[in-house]
């Protein structure tokens, strides 16, 4: 489902709706097209942690 952002369009002043692809989370205007892609707000990071003779890797948030 999309979220709006109402004359928020750099190029036109227009409507940008937010919604998500397969490559992430962008922004386009009703009006132009304009489409940007937007940054991840949470990344994943793999850290290594020993525990008593056993190597594992585990996913930090």
């Amino acid at each position: 489902m999309p979220r709006w952002k109402t004359r928020s369009c750099p190029r036109c002043g227009g409507d940008l709706f937010i919604d998500r692809s397969l490559d992430g989370w962008y922004e386009q205007c009703l009006q132009c097209s304009y489409t940007q892609e937007l940054k991840p707000i949470v990344q994943q990071e793999t850290v290594k942690i020993k525990k008593e003779a056993e190597n594992r890797e585990e996913a930090v948030y």
